[in-house]
């Protein structure tokens, strides 16, 4: 009978030890186990805006379709851009005959201006031979002066001549740019989503028109527990299924260096306000882990961004023995 009795509590015991043992493992696994099933898949996402403002005469693309780098998304009204630039030009070349007219000035002044100097020269001479009169001399002087001096005024309008031909070039420069501007093409391949600006449109200048999905810059975002962060490095290998049901592999690209602090706002005079109030219970933070998408996974092209994941680190030898 004891044997039984003896028996019977081995067994016990080794029920309940294999079961803390499971428990163990179960309770390493769930906290410590670099897996995370709170993951998103992410795109950049470029919002095109009107650079000028006009009426869209044209719309080349559909709402979820997919553009090349370049390529043009919609035309805005070009008419009265077409017709400053047009004025630009007329303006340049205003500009360019009014300094051609300075330059034209400055040569007729210089040329008096050596006849004056001329002729006061000769007459310094008459006048040191007594031929004339001082009253003579001092009048050609007189006439060398005037001559320096609509000499300088030509030079100072033809300095005003050149910076007016300068502005009227980066007007006209600025009115080229306004009409090339008319055309929005796509920076980025990818996709046009939730498309809601329709031809007829009035585009204002800095309004978003549409958005444009990078489709080369999709990755996944996994938000994982700070305890298990110790054993994720960047180049870890990992596994990642979508709700879905497709699964593909990828490569840790890098972990964020900060998250916000929700128990530390600022307060008044720009201190620290500390909640007063502490929870014993404390959940772990998590962390945003970027994570690149293998580029051989053939379905790359379907993903959606904001889509829900579960992504697992693949543990090399090396890391399982350091940690």
């Amino acid at each position: 009978m004891s044997l039984k009795k003896t028996v019977a509590q081995l067994v016990t015991l080794a029920v309940v030890g294999l079961a803390v043992l499971l428990g163990w493992f179960a309770w390493d696994h769930y906290t410590r186990s670099p897996w995370t099933r709170d993951a998103r898949v992410r795109a950049d996402v470029v919002t095109l805006s009107a650079e000028v403002s006009g009426r869209i005469i044209s719309l080349q693309v559909q709402d979820n379709q997919h553009v090349q780098k370049g390529q043009l998304l919609l035309e805005i009204d070009p008419a009265r851009y077409a017709l400053a630039v047009e004025h630009a030009k007329r303006s340049v070349e205003v500009a360019k005959a009014t300094e051609g007219q300075s330059k034209a000035s400055i040569i007729s002044s210089e040329a008096l201006l050596k006849q004056r100097q001329s002729e006061e020269q000769r007459r310094r001479t008459l006048k040191q031979r007594f031929a004339i009169s001082g009253e003579e001399w001092e009048k050609s002087s007189t006439e060398v002066a005037v001559a320096q001096a609509d000499l300088l005024r030509n030079q100072a309008n033809l300095g005003l001549a050149q910076a007016n031909v300068q502005l009227a070039i980066a007007a006209l420069t600025q009115a080229e740019l306004d009409l090339q501007r008319t055309r929005v093409v796509a920076p980025v391949s990818g996709y046009v989503t939730n498309l809601l600006t329709r031809e007829g449109d009035f585009a204002s200048g800095g309004g978003a028109l549409l958005a444009l999905v990078d489709s080369q810059s999709f990755y996944v975002s996994g938000y994982f527990e700070e305890t298990k962060l110790p054993r994720i490095e960047e180049g870890d290998r990992v596994r990642i299924e979508l709700m879905s049901g497709e699964t593909f592999g990828g490569t840790v690209q890098s972990i964020a260096f900060a998250i916000a602090d929700r128990e530390n706002s600022p307060g008044s005079r720009l201190l620290a306000n500390i909640n007063p109030s502490y929870t014993w219970v404390k959940l772990a933070q998590r962390v945003p882990v970027r994570i690149q998408i293998d580029a051989d996974y053939i379905a790359k092209n379907s993903l959606r961004a904001g889509t829900t994941a579960t992504v697992t680190v693949m543990e090399n030898r090396d890391n399982q023995a350091t940690h």
